[in-house]
This record gives C-alpha cells, structure tokens and sequence, in this order.
C-alpha cells in the first residue's frame, strides 16, 4: 500500500499545489481587511491575522471596550448623590470605583431614561419593590371613538389604594352610561368635554369641563361611589386622566355599565320597568361598548344648559367640577402648589370626601422638600423629568426618574423628595391620596420646631445650623 502511495504521489502534489490559499484570494483579503471589524467573520485563527486581529479568545474587542467604557466614568468627584452622567453614551452599571460595564446588551433607551437604576446613588440600600410604572407601558383599548389604558395593582402592585386610566374621545364621543363601587376623580388632560350625574336623591347635574390652554389650568371632577353618570366629548374631543379609590380596579363588581346590565335581564322584566312594549330593548348592545360615537353633535362648549333636563327633585346642592384655574396657588421659593380636597374645595365635606389631591409645580432645578405622608401618595408626571428617592425605612431606600406620562407611589410612611433636573423646564405633576384632606409632614419643620440640643446631639450639627431650619413649611425650595 505504501508503495502504490508514493508512486501516486507526483500527481497528487501539483493537484494540491494549484489550489489558491484562502489568504491569497484578493476579494477574501479586502473583505477581511476592511475598516469595519464589527461584522469581521470568527474564522480560522490564520484570516483572523491577516484581519488584523491578535488574540486567544474569541471576544478580542471585550476587554478593550470595558476599559473604554470605565473611562468614561459617571461621576464627577465629589460624589454627593448626584446622578450619573454618561455624556450621552449607553448608561453603564459603573459608579465611581464601583460596578463594572455590560459585557452582553442591554435595553439602552429604558436604562436611559431610568439611569438611577443602572447607577444608583450609594445611599440607596436594601431592597425596595417598584414603585413606579410608565403609562406607556400600559396595553392600549382601541374602541370606536377612543382608546383608554390603565394602571391597576397588576402593574403597580404598591398601589392598593388607586388605579388610574388615561382615556381619550373622539369629537362628540361618549363613555357609555355607568357607576362605580367606588370613587371616581377626573384631572382633564386635554379638550372639552361635557359631564351629568344625578345623586340618590333623584337632582341631577350637568356642566362642561376643559382641559388645560396657555397659562391656565384645567378642570377636575369628582363622583361618589355608586353615582351614576355619562361623559361626552365635544367637538375639540378630550382627554382625562381618571383616578379611582381602589388600587384592584379591574376586579368583578367594580364597574357597572348600563347596556351590560339590560342585555342582562329578560325583555319582559325591562318592559314592566320602565313601562314600554317588549320591542323597545330588541337593539340593544349585547356587549357593552364602552365608548361610542354621537350620531348628533351636542351643543358646543359653554350650552350645557341647553342640554340639561330638569328634575322634580332639583339640581344637586354642590358642585361635582372644579376649575384649578380659579385656585390661588400657595407660592413658595422653587414653585408652587395647588390643593384640592373635600375641606379646601368641595364644603362641607359632601364632595370628595374619599380623593384628596394636589398639583405641584416645580421650577427648573426645583426641589418639593423632603416629607411623608399619613395615606399612600400617588403620583402622575404631566410633564417634566424628575428624580426622587423612597425611603422604606430600616436602612433601606431606593432613586427612581420620573418622566411624562409616568406613575409612582410611595406608600403610608415612606419618606420622599422630587427633585427636577431639568434646567429649563418645569416639573409639573399630581400628588394623589385616598382621604378626605391633603396632609403632609416636612422634615425641615420638623427639626425647626424640636428642641435644638435633641437635633444637634442626632446629627452631630451646630447649633447655628439648627436654629436655620425655616419653622413653616418650604413645600418647593428653589
């Protein structure tokens, strides 16, 4: 066999000597030798060198980008809590000496926009759930005439004591006739709209609500539980952010709407109620709709009255809409605030007794001062870019940004800040609350009204430091 093999070898070797080496063919070569290494193929080790690349592994470019990426540290010293700055690159989990780059991907355009939970100050510790969730992540309802998307305890498990829902209309839209269990507060984002509502006393109430113009506030409204009631859009169309005083808003037996319940109940009980031929309900929805659109345009903005059907038992004694643009603000340094409860705004506690609310605006670089609450606060970003930090007690605490669109909640107790870190703009957002008052305790007042030598011995201060702490409360500092 070994004889045969060395006989045939002379017309084997020039078979082999003919074929090219792989290094030798020009277009291979421009290939692996083009400027652009990202897309360079993992090859035999010999194409890998003549690609300019030396290594033993098969991430070459790995350690190299890590020591890039920690030069471009996210803090400049000192490091006083401040958030990180990556100079528009990728945030990376590095924080002075600490943390180390992504080697694998990441989400960049979420981790931008929360960047205190890839490189969070050092004061956060332990473990605290979140507390905030983003609209935007909500599944969006699209429906004739609208959409609606929500935020219930599925999504912000924190929240027990509100959901909220963002809807829209379409002009001359309606939410189909309905109640609730529970209470239901409205904040008008955009547009115009039109509300009724009779009480169980048989008054009814109608008015227009509006949403926000230049330099003005919008309307708000409130409806008890079990008050049943509709809403219409007008021909600008509208747009509410809707709070209800139940965090479990989507369990059975929360909402009742009225197509539901007919389809619901035999045509001949229908008929003996409200006195008409069986026919009559043969066309109703068989599924409610929810929201529908007006096959007649409603009178315009300012003719509710036009619409407005008067009761034997009269009109209802208060008002279920508020305007926030009448409201004087409490003006502070860094901003204002504006508060809206059952004993601010609503008299005699008939109203609102279940929803406190207030609107705080927070200049640029504006701070709504440190505090805590005795109910659970929730909140909704209108427009901005803030930063807070929960304190959850027993050495634990946790920052989180906030943006448009954004909800959050700190529950009973946890002490908080927000910050705005926007230079330029303001920071405009909704402190939510189910109570019948907004209360809230300042930490500056606090100290400022304690006897001095006890905060001085606590936190190792002077007493001159002390005796500066303002006794009123700052609400914003600018």
């Amino acid at each position: 066999m070994r004889l045969y093999f060395l006989a045939a070898l002379p017309l084997i070797l020039p078979i082999f000597s003919s074929l090219a080496h792989p290094l030798e063919d020009v277009q291979l070569r421009e290939f692996l030798e083009r400027e652009d290494s990202s897309v360079k193929p993992l090859m035999h080790l010999a194409r890998r060198e003549a690609a300019g690349i030396r290594t033993r592994h098969l991430r070459p470019m790995a350690e190299d980008e890590a020591k890039q990426r920690v030069k471009r540290d996210s803090i400049t010293p000192p490091d006083i809590g401040q958030i990180a700055d990556f100079n528009g690159s990728d945030p990376q989990p590095v924080r002075g000496p600490l943390g180390a780059p992504f080697l694998a991907g990441s989400n960049h355009a979420i981790d931008k926009q929360n960047v205190d939970n890839v490189a969070p100050p050092n004061t956060d510790a332990g473990v605290v759930p979140n507390l905030k969730w983003s609209m935007s992540l909500s599944h969006t309802r699209l429906l004739k005439g609208g959409w609606v998307r929500e935020q219930t305890i599925t999504d912000l498990p924190p929240s027990k004591d509100v959901a909220a829902a963002e809807i829209r209309m379409a002009p001359n839209a309606y939410r189909e006739l309905h109640w609730h269990r529970i209470a239901e507060w409205g904040y008008i984002l955009g547009g115009t709209g039109r509300l009724s509502i009779i009480d169980d006393e048989g008054r009814n109430y109608i008015s227009d609500i509006k949403g926000p113009t230049e330099g003005h506030d919008p309307d708000i409204y409130y409806f008890p539980p079990g008050a049943p009631h509709s809403i219409q859009a007008l021909d600008e169309g509208l747009e509410i952010l809707l709070i209800f005083s139940d965090g479990n808003f989507d369990a059975a037996g929360t909402t009742f709407m009225l197509s539901d319940w007919l389809t619901h109940t035999p045509l001949e009980i229908l008929a003996q109620n409200f006195d008409v031929n069986v026919s009559t309900f043969a066309n109703i929805p068989t599924k409610d709709p929810y929201m529908l659109p007006s096959t007649k345009p409603p009178p315009g903005l300012g003719q509710a009255s036009e619409q407005a059907i008067q009761s034997p038992d009269g009109q209802t004694p208060l008002p279920y809409v508020f305007s926030l643009d009448k409201q004087e603000p409490v003006k502070a340094s860094g901003g204002w605030v504006k508060v809206q409860d059952s004993i601010t705004n609503f008299p005699g506690c008939v109203l609102s007794t279940l929803i406190a609310s207030a609107l705080v605006y927070v200049e640029p670089n504006g701070l709504r001062e440190m505090h805590w609450h005795a109910s659970d606060e929730w909140l909704y970003i209108l427009s901005g870019h803030g930063r807070a930090t929960a304190f959850a007690g027993g050495s634990t605490a946790r920052t989180f940004d906030f943006q448009t669109g954004d909800t959050g909640v700190f529950p009973v107790g946890y002490g908080h800040y927000m910050k705005n870190l926007s230079p330029t703009e303001p920071l405009i957002f909704l402190e939510v609350f189910k109570a019948p008052r907004f209360a809230d305790f300042s930490a500056t007042q606090w100290l400022a009204l304690t006897p001095v030598q006890v905060v001085v011995d606590l936190l190792n201060v002077s007493t001159e430091v002390v005796e500066s702490f303002k006794k009123q409360k700052q609400h914003i500092i600018a």
